[in-house]
């Protein structure tokens, strides 16, 4: 049968993005038993199994265990982000969750899990691989960190922080955390774990791989996740925008070249014998600072010593370790073979005793995180000088004694046969090591055939006379684009090179140095004639192009000089060159530029192959959103247009374009694509609500109040805390007066969002219209605490105190109003009229014309200023 471990953050626009909540989310994808029907195919049996308890979490890992000891394996299950499970195996098919009752729940980042029998006590322990971070124990143990939450809570914060876990069982089967005794607990940002007797001493040592993203820059995101994402986490399963935008930011961060928990060393702990382990990792060459992942173990050369084959995410991607330690006692090594059993014998566990005690394994299918080891059960016999035996319990049931078995032999066991087959070690030979391995340098120049072209965005810019050039008019050939600075690299030679394929293409040569400098280096006026043009590139084409260039690849960086674009005839880029290009092989590809999926496959992938599923395509939403963020709403409608006719039923892409029309106040065209927008199907679940609220905005800014209420109630309809529509229902009922309605929605949105000062602000207002002073008072203060720089509330935070006889206040009111916002200009009307009133026309003057000065054409003050006395 076949347990699979999901883990993913996003399923469907029914599922939330993300983990909710942080230290117990259980938003995540089901797991599935298939069960093995013999004929080739398998059946589903979670739900009757009983494995569909507690089955929402994000799992990272598994291992089977009998760990009551009654024959049949159970299944721990490792889960990232809260709780862990335990299912024991109640012999009729059925499982049951009981990781509470035996404590095991272990709660923290779950990576990876293995079971190991470290005191020889015939009971194994369970080492569970979690997250160590210094900046997560120093930010989750201040008082300021998730203060709303309740103790219990911010407790469950505080684990996830501090690292792997050792739970030992007692007599009665239940385990206990003995992790800060044992001396196990620092891991880092542990990925897999598992135990093996690297000294031969009888004992059971353990191995963490650790490290996420060791990214160029030094400067570690972990303090920066803490405080911006686990900290903003809610408490409870509903969603929040600052917790969703600091998991947004994170992920971008890291493929910006950030490090996360990055250059982080692995860990190796041995074994002391008397419950506690040491950190060894550096002496004994194992404290590697890649970002390690997985690790198999096997005797590969059949010297009785275990191999260490080491996976990275980073280079060396892969290293192969040798176990060199002098003067190792002996060991034995079992290989099984079940026949009544399955006949890999998994499961099997094997007990071997000697003159110094007794040592445990099972044999287990998976291994770590992502791996397996070698189906060989090997035990170091430390200073053992007599007889072996070993006892085996098959998974059948079946147990067998061995006795005579020999040391430093391969010794095989067949279930259900007495007799046993043994051949001694190869000799031990001197091993060359091969010191210190060093990650390869990357390329200086890099040349990438895109899988999916993208359009490159027009431009127009000038050449040293002035002649503009647009790209757009070089449609119909190949054209190349050439970003350069005389800063960077040959740039002599670059050009050289340019004007030697002219002939084959359009070039263009855009150099981004900056001509208002008194820089020699910036003039352009060189060498001898060239006939590709030189053009000044404008800050916005390069800032447009430099956001092409970031989305092309999943390694989000700055576009370096120089860089070429190959631009097909129709405007597309098909290759970018990373650094000066190979002249041969440019002038290759003005000739062969691929035209069809197919060819763009053989010359972009490395090497040929079946492609399943969907076919390469470029995300223009992400290219729409970006450019529209920026500002370039040109670059931004035609990359949601581009998406759009990728995929003419997305309600995204209608969005996108409509929010573009919508900021270039297109009103009825904005109209339009929202209309169409809320028609489609969305992936996305803030897509329709965010579409039903703009259709209201526009109603609003066309007056049409009572048209634009269903708008936004519609957008709650769908998303009943979405801040903004809930922000814009409030504020439309209070245009129409109709307060306690009014109230109702703006007490929901400063309960959704209790720092958002416009919703504070417009509650404020809304008491005010009520009378209740009082509280009018409270929100327009919260208002101004979330944003002090608010003329507004500041302004009727005076009218406020006027109408409750506070003068004083009033006028310090309206004056801090001035100081922050001095082109505000209601403080100044409402001070000079507090002047006036008070009979001191010569400071209402002066108010007045300090307003005049700024804005000399302010009816309101001139009025006022020709009433003074």
């Amino acid at each position: 049968d076949i347990y699979f471990c999901l883990y993913a953050y996003y399923q469907g626009t029914d599922q939330y993005k993300y983990p909710l909540p942080y230290f117990d989310a259980q938003n995540g994808p089901p797991n599935f038993l298939m069960r093995n029907n013999r004929d080739g195919t398998f059946k589903d049996v979670t739900q009757q199994s009983g494995l569909n308890q507690n089955n929402t979490r994000y799992s990272f890992c598994c291992a089977w265990n009998d760990f009551n000891n009654d024959g049949r394996p159970d299944l721990y299950v490792v889960n990232d982000f809260g709780r862990k499970n335990l299912y024991r195996n109640n012999g009729d098919g059925t499982f049951s969750d009981v990781a509470d009752q035996a404590g095991v729940e272990d709660v923290g980042a779950g990576m990876s899990v293995c079971w190991f029998d470290g005191d020889n006590s015939g009971k194994e322990e369970l080492y569970v691989a979690n997250m160590w971070t210094a900046p997560g124990e120093r930010i989750a143990s201040q008082e300021s960190f998730q203060e709303r939450a309740a103790a219990p809570v911010r407790a469950l914060y505080r684990k996830h922080g501090m690292g792997n876990s050792l739970l030992r069982p007692d007599a009665k089967g239940s385990f206990h955390d003995v992790t800060a005794e044992a001396g196990v607990g620092m891991g880092r940002w542990a990925w897999s774990s598992d135990a093996w007797d690297v000294d031969h001493d009888g004992r059971s040592d353990l191995y963490v791989t650790n490290g996420m993203i060791s990214g160029p820059s030094r400067q570690d995101l972990n303090s920066f996740f803490w405080r911006q994402v686990v900290a903003n986490s809610p408490n409870i399963a509903k969603p929040s925008n600052d917790y969703e935008q600091g998991w947004n930011a994170i992920n971008e961060l890291i493929r910006a070249d950030g490090s996360w928990s990055g250059y982080e060393r692995n860990v190796f702990y041995v074994n002391n014998g008397d419950g506690t382990f040491c950190d060894v990792s550096g002496a004994l060459g194992l404290d590697f600072l890649e970002d390690g992942r997985a690790f198999a173990l096997a005797d590969l050369d059949n010297d009785g010593r275990l191999e260490l084959v080491l996976k990275n995410r980073s280079g060396p991607q892969l290293r192969i370790l040798k176990n060199t330690l002098q003067d190792l006692p002996s060991s034995i090594c079992f290989h099984l073979r079940g026949t009544k059993s399955n006949r890999d014998a998994i499961g099997t566990m094997l007990t071997l005793r000697t003159e110094t005690g007794q040592q445990s394994r099972t044999l287990r299918a998976g291994s770590g995180f992502l791996s397996q080891h070698s189906k060989v059960l090997l035990f170091g016999l430390g200073k053992n000088e007599q007889a072996i035996s070993a006892s085996v319990r098959w998974p059948s049931g079946l147990e067998q004694e061995f006795f005579g078995l020999p040391p430093d032999h391969n010794v095989w066991l067949e279930e259900g046969t007495d007799k046993f087959s043994v051949k001694p070690f190869e000799s031990k030979q001197k091993t060359q090591s091969a010191g210190s391995q060093q990650s390869e340098a990357l390329p200086s120049t890099v040349e990438t055939w895109l899988l999916d072209p993208v359009d490159a965005p027009d431009f127009a810019l000038p050449d040293l006379s002035g002649r503009k050039y647009a790209l757009s008019a070089a449609r119909g050939r190949p054209v190349l684009l050439h970003f350069w600075s005389k800063k960077s690299g040959d740039w002599e030679q670059d050009l050289k090179l340019l004007d030697s394929v002219s002939s084959q293409a359009q070039v263009f040569a855009l150099n981004i140095d900056d001509p208002n400098i008194d820089d020699p280096s910036t003039d352009l006026s060189f060498g001898p004639r060239q006939s590709v043009p030189l053009l000044r590139c404008s800050d916005d084409i390069a800032a447009i192009y430099n956001i092409v260039f970031r989305q092309l690849f999943d390694r989000h960086r700055d576009l370096p000089l120089p860089t070429s674009f190959l631009l097909d005839e129709a405007g597309q880029i098909v290759k970018v060159y990373q650094g000066t290009p190979n002249k041969g092989m440019l002038a290759t590809d003005l000739g062969s530029i691929p035209r069809t999926p197919a060819e763009r496959m053989s010359k972009g992938l490395p090497f040929h192959g079946t492609i399943s599923g969907q076919q390469f395509q470029r995300n223009y939403l992400s290219y729409g959103s970006i450019f529209y963020q920026r500002g370039y709403l040109e670059q931004a409608e035609s990359a949601f247009r581009q998406a759009l006719r990728n995929d003419p039923a997305s309600a995204e892409a209608r969005y996108g374009i409509g929010s573009v029309q919508l900021k270039q106040n297109k009103l009825e065209d904005a109209r339009e694509s929202f209309n169409r927008a809320v028609k489609l199907p969305s992936s996305y679940p803030s897509t329709l609500p965010n579409a039903w609220n703009n259709l209201g905005l526009i109603a609003t800014r066309q007056n049409q109040i009572a048209e634009a209420i269903p708008y936004f109630q519609e957008a709650l309809k769908l998303s009943p805390d979405y801040p903004v529509a809930l922000n814009n229902l409030g504020n439309a009922f209070r245009q129409q007066k109709r307060w306690e309605e009014a109230r109702k929605v703006l007490e929901h949105a400063v309960d959704v969002n209790p720092e958002d000062p416009e919703a504070n602000y417009s509650l404020g207002m809304v008491f005010a219209q009520l009378d209740q002073n009082e509280h009018a008072n409270e929100y327009l203060q919260r208002a101004l605490k979330f944003r002090p720089v608010y003329p507004e509330a500041l302004n009727n935070l005076g009218i406020l105190y006027l109408r409750t006889s506070q003068t004083e206040k009033a006028v310090a009111s309206f004056q801090e109003c001035i100081r922050v916002a001095p082109d505000f200009d209601q403080s100044y009307l409402n001070l000079a009229r507090v002047y006036a009133l008070q009979h001191n026309p010569e400071k209402a003057r002066a108010v007045l014309l300090d307003l005049l000065a700024r804005r000399p054409e302010n009816v309101s003050a001139q009025e006022l200023l020709r009433q003074m006395p």
